[in-house]
């Protein structure tokens, strides 16, 4: 046997009160009509104050224009992606960022008005926030520790394998007819291990920090690193611009360095291509970067913190550089089909991220 229920207004009204989550309808010309308790502590105002309240006033110009072309999307049919955000001023002045659900009250076929069911998220916002502020500040530690280390490696411990070098070079070449052949070919066989040491530790100095990058800037770096994967992979890799280049800030910069960077060595160590093209454009208001390779590919999950079960921590890292700095990053793969990294970073915006200027509150 089926159970069957009804509820009443009276149902409806106590749900209405006892939402956690504020709720709050107004007419077509923005009036409050009723408020639920959630709402009195979002906004400040007891219910009393908010009725006949317009709803205008409790926004901002940037979220009353929003507002409106939320209504206008509702009345006319057109898609609207929910919940969307909105800043909401309090009684006291202070801003509270909030999750809002609206739909329009039909009544006999008309809208009368409007329902909107708000989540307050403005402390996990500012948690957020802190939590960004500190990722930045890591990882510009990390780059300034980087960069520390190639410098010394470059300056310091190269100059001292190089002299070894030569005077094994001199040793040999000097004193061929006092020299033992056991001796000499040891001599030799150090020789040919310290330039081998030598050729790594400039690898490893140029993967830390390539001088390139800092002397010359992003395209000739891009350009270095494609030839280096052509010349060790023999394949056809190659950089590509399009649009008038433009000066980009030392933080995007070394952003779209890192990720082409992450995106060759995943190439170089799985993909078994044979042509890989970054291609890179400019345009008025983006810097857009395209990293693509004809190799086997993969299988992108649902969601970006599924890479980490996967054990693709440098491709979530890359997502997470992108968003430090504003901008996008997005990966298309299919097993077989190769692969691309597109990473988008808006021009008003770029660098500003990555240097904020005041600390996270507390």
């Amino acid at each position: 046997m089926e159970a069957t229920f009804k509820l009443t207004e009276q149902n409806y009204r106590y749900l209405f009160e006892h939402a956690n989550d504020a709720m709050w309808v107004h007419d077509m010309d923005g009036n409050i009509i009723d408020a639920n308790q959630a709402d009195e502590i979002i906004s400040g105002y007891s219910r009393d104050e908010l009725i006949g309240c317009n709803a205008a006033r409790f926004l901002t110009q940037e979220s009353l224009d929003l507002a409106r072309e939320v209504r206008r999307k509702l009345l006319s049919g057109e898609e609207l992606v929910q919940p969307y955000e909105q800043r909401l001023v309090r009684k006291d002045g202070t801003i509270r960022i909030v999750n809002i659900v609206t739909s329009p009250v039909i009544i006999d076929g008309e809208a009368k008005g409007f329902l909107h069911v708000a989540r307050d998220v403005t402390e996990e916002r500012r948690l957020h926030e802190n939590m960004r502020f500190y990722v930045q500040r890591i990882t510009q530690a990390q780059e300034d520790e980087r960069k520390r280390l190639a410098r010394e490696l470059h300056d310091d411990v190269a100059p001292s394998l190089l002299i070894v070098i030569q005077r094994l070079n001199a040793l040999i070449s000097g004193s061929r007819s006092k020299l033992s052949m056991p001796l000499k070919s040891s001599l030799e066989e150090l020789r040919t291990e310290a330039t081998e040491a030598l050729d790594n530790l400039h690898r490893y100095a140029q993967d830390l920090r390539p001088r390139i990058l800092d002397d010359l800037g992003l395209i000739p770096a891009l350009e270095w690193m494609t030839e280096q994967l052509a010349r060790e992979q023999m394949i056809d890799a190659r950089v590509e611009v399009t649009g008038t280049e433009q000066g980009l800030l030392p933080e995007v910069t070394l952003l779209l360095f890192r990720i082409a960077q992450e995106a060759l060595n995943n190439i170089r160590r799985h993909a078994r291509a044979s042509r890989v093209v970054i291609n890179l454009e400019f345009e008025t208001d983006r810097v857009k970067m395209v990293v693509k390779d004809n190799g086997k590919g993969f299988n992108m999950p649902a969601r970006a913190e599924d890479l980490v079960s996967m054990g693709k921590l440098g491709i979530l890292g890359m997502f997470e550089r992108a968003r430090l700095a504003g901008g996008s990053l997005g990966i298309h793969s299919k097993l077989d089909q190769g692969t691309q990294v597109i990473t988008e970073v808006p021009l008003p915006t770029i660098g500003l991220p990555l240097s904020p200027a005041q600390p996270p509150e507390p």
